[in-house]
């Protein structure tokens, strides 16, 4: 399984649990640190965390994979999950709009999410 099918996944368990302004992109060529990044909002800190929940849960289900590590689900306002080529970013609304982390690759392909 590839990343972006990996992202893909990952994306559709965010739709099913709400989330907002789902972005898959396409980062390979502007960073070394992954060749995925799914970015996706909620609208409270226990949403954030069922997202995060869904999303490991959908990953480990369909694709076998576990994240290598996972951050900030403790407090909820920016939830990091690492799964090696790809990388997920679960934001509260405010902190998603301070961080900004979309512009960080401007000419970075958009990958087409069904539901977003």
């Amino acid at each position: 399984m590839n990343f972006i099918e990996l992202g893909q996944i990952a994306a559709s368990a965010a739709v099913d649990k709400k989330s907002t302004r789902i972005s898959l992109l396409d980062v390979r060529g502007f960073t070394d640190m992954c060749d995925a990044v799914l970015i996706c909002s909620s609208d409270n800190e226990r949403q954030s965390s069922a997202v995060c929940d869904a999303i490991e849960e959908r990953c480990r289900k369909v694709a076998g994979i576990k994240p290598y590590a996972v951050e900030g689900k403790q407090v909820g306002n920016w939830i990091l999950m690492d799964y090696g080529s790809f990388v997920v970013h679960i934001f509260l609304a405010d902190a998603r709009d301070y961080y900004a982390l979309d512009s960080l690759w401007p000419k970075a392909k958009k990958v087409p999410v069904e539901g977003a």
